[in-house]
């Protein structure tokens, strides 16, 4: 059997949790392929058995570069696919939607698995929610996945129709909400991004990093979310927070009432087991927002190198 496992990642934790499940995976099975989503062709699969998606959630649902990417792919012939996330709490209709997506491109989906990660969206504070996430028992049990799915692949593909899994469900409300984040809609909604040009040093740093090439610098004007996936990530890598604007103050005047529900959901799943608290939620300080934290930064190191 051989298999490809392919990751959108950012900050890192759906890299390592690609890292573990291939490492899971060749502990029983071999060879195992590992790229990242923008170097993959998605007419250029031929040769996989079994095929691994892993992205965190956006707006409660996959981000639309990894959509495109399967909204592009070819037909499957009965490919099996297994589908990876991360999240802050809730991770929405992703998987639900990723996996009809596959199942119209005539896909198979034979396994999910999800995992609770640390977040930095720079309108809500720092540390927030699931701060200290993943944790080792996380990754250990996603590496026990990885040691699963290709032997969950083979039974399927031998008759053991049984063990095809639904898709990760999640409550209505999250469905309903996220509905209203449509690409169209958050494109609407949310306040342009500006760019600072006193503060801007041209380093490239959000240029490099955009998952769509939707930023650059040296045109002009300097192109900004031209096209745009919302994931707001630029924001977080500028290292003079030159990358800003009215968004940062609306989100963060959200950001008190949608933690009240991700608290919630993580409550209820610690309650059964699946979640620890690696912070009180109740020390968090909705006034100080990761961005300013690091506007903080920024400003001291100015102070410090002009002062020596």
């Amino acid at each position: 059997m051989k298999t490809l496992i392919i990751y959108f990642s950012q900050t890192g934790n759906t890299l390592r949790m690609a890292e573990c499940l291939r490492d899971g995976i060749l502990e029983v099975t071999g060879p195992c392929d590992m790229k990242a989503l923008n170097e993959v062709d998605a007419a250029s699969l031929e040769g996989y058995d079994l095929i691994g998606l892993g992205t965190p959630g956006f707006y409660f649902q996959e981000p639309f570069n990894v959509r495109d990417f399967l909204k592009a792919l070819p037909d499957q012939k009965g490919r099996h696919w297994f589908l990876f996330g991360t999240h802050g709490s809730m991770w929405g209709t992703m998987f639900l939607s990723m996996a009809e997506i596959l199942n119209g491109k005539g896909a198979e989906v034979v396994g999910y698995h999800h995992m609770y990660a640390d977040a930095s969206l720079q309108f809500y504070p720092y540390p927030f929610v699931t701060s200290g996430h993943p944790d080792e028992r996380e990754l250990a049990e996603t590496r026990a996945f990885g040691r699963e799915i290709p032997g969950t692949s083979r039974r399927i593909a031998a008759g053991e129709r049984a063990l095809i899994p639904e898709p990760v469900s999640c409550p209505d409300l999250w469905k309903w909400v996220a509905q209203g984040f449509s690409r169209e809609q958050l494109s609407r909604m949310l306040p342009p991004l500006q760019i600072d040009l006193e503060r801007c040093t041209k380093c490239g740093l959000c240029q490099e990093i955009c998952p769509v090439q939707g930023i650059d610098i040296e045109a002009e004007p300097r192109r900004i979310q031209d096209p745009c996936v919302y994931c707001t990530y630029c924001i977080t890598v500028c290292p003079t927070c030159a990358i800003g604007g009215d968004i940062i103050d609306l989100m963060a005047a959200l950001a008190p009432e949608f933690a009240k529900h991700y608290i919630r959901n993580l409550e209820i799943a610690a309650a059964k087991g699946k979640f620890e608290w690696k912070i009180d939620p109740a020390s968090i300080d909705f006034s100080d927002t990761l961005f300013r934290q690091r506007e903080r930064k920024v400003k001291e190191g100015k102070e410090k190198a002009g002062g020596g």
